[in-house]
């Protein structure tokens, strides 16, 4: 997570960076004419700086909207607010900081003709320097995309070579197992029914390690033989319920994904805790996206988020990052209080 956040900052960095020097150069470029005229005298440097601040103080709250607040828009949408932005805040940003300060120099405000004169100069200005902008943006988000790809690739083939080796002589597994539940004699049946269930689970993971994508019905019926298990080993101590909204059960999630939260919120919140605790898996439609949350409560959490992505295991860690490599989504962590709650999106 620090590492993520960590990255976050250095691109940040560097979209300031280059929207600075970008600012720098249009200035230049905006002002050489003028600057050739009139030999560079001192008046006229004074003149040309005030009147480049000013667009550029102008042309930040532009950047905020664009490359902020709004820059999950698509580029089409960003390019047509372009013609409104460019006229507010920018220009009547410009206009407003040019009638603020004629008068502390003695000169008069800007007449209308003047403003209408000065507003295409302005205008070319600014989308010069915000196509740049785009243009930097559009190649470091294609940049990104490739290096996420590229991870993709390499989740694969590693998922590849993990599948082959969970393949290698499966039955042996199953066949002992159903050799140990036929063995059993028929006062056994809670026995015998935990190493049917058991089996299950072995057998989910195994199928699910040839699939790229699994119905979420499938992922949660996976959860309620896995927590079924775990309450018998704990007793009365665990209390587990799995919900999901009916209209959400084929999306399809990559396999063995809720597994490692649900194996962390049994390992750190109810086996810890004398009394024991609940867990509960929670799946519900959003819009355009399924929202998951899988909680816990039992024994408080003591700890801080980053110890959790920095512990000796790795389930959380590798869960958040195909998690971001897949969806592009983070794992959000919350204390409930007497537990950890984690959720979620992923689109329907």
């Amino acid at each position: 997570m620090q590492q993520q956040q960590k990255s976050s900052n250095n691109a940040t960095r560097k979209e300031l960076l280059v929207f600075i020097a970008t600012l720098v150069i249009m200035t230049l470029l905006y002002g050489s004419p003028r600057l050739i005229e009139k030999g560079g005298s001192l008046h006229y440097l004074k003149v040309l700086g005030i009147d480049c601040a000013f667009m550029a103080i102008a042309s930040w709250p532009v950047w905020w909207i664009h490359f902020r607040k709004l820059h999950h828009w698509s580029l089409r949408k960003r390019f047509l607010l372009h013609i409104a932005t460019g006229l507010f805040p920018y220009y009547a940003i410009w206009v407003l900081l040019y009638q603020w300060y004629n008068p502390l120099i003695g000169l008069p405000l800007m007449t209308t003709k003047q403003i209408i004169q000065n507003l295409g100069p302005n205008l070319l200005w600014y989308f010069q320097v915000f196509g740049i902008l785009h243009i930097y943006h559009f190649f470091r988000e294609r940049e990104t995309q490739l290096i996420r790809e590229k991870e993709l690739r390499e989740l694969a083939y590693q998922g590849e070579i993990n599948a082959l080796k969970a393949q290698i002589q499966p039955h042996f597994l199953f066949n002992t197992l159903n050799s140990i539940s036929a063995s059993l004699p028929p006062e056994q049946e809670q026995a015998r029914m935990l190493i049917a269930r058991l089996a299950d689970t072995f057998r989910y993971a195994l199928l699910s390690t040839r699939e790229e994508l699994v119905p979420l019905s499938d992922e949660l019926n996976f959860m309620r033989t896995y927590l079924a298990l775990e309450q018998a080993r704990f007793g009365k101590r665990l209390r587990f319920s799995v919900d999901a909204d009916g209209s959400i059960a084929r999306v399809r999630i990559p396999p063995m994904l809720l597994q490692p939260l649900v194996e962390n919120a049994v390992k750190h919140g109810i086996e810890p805790a004398i009394n024991g605790g609940a867990v509960s898996v929670i799946c519900r439609q959003q819009g355009a996206k399924v929202h998951i949350a899988i909680c816990n409560t039992g024994r408080p959490f003591s700890g801080t988020v980053d110890q959790l992505f920095h512990s000796k295991g790795v389930g959380l860690v590798n869960m958040a990052r195909r998690l971001e490599r897949h969806y592009n989504e983070k794992l959000a962590v919350s204390d409930n209080g007497s537990g950890l709650c984690f959720e979620f999106c992923i689109p329907v």
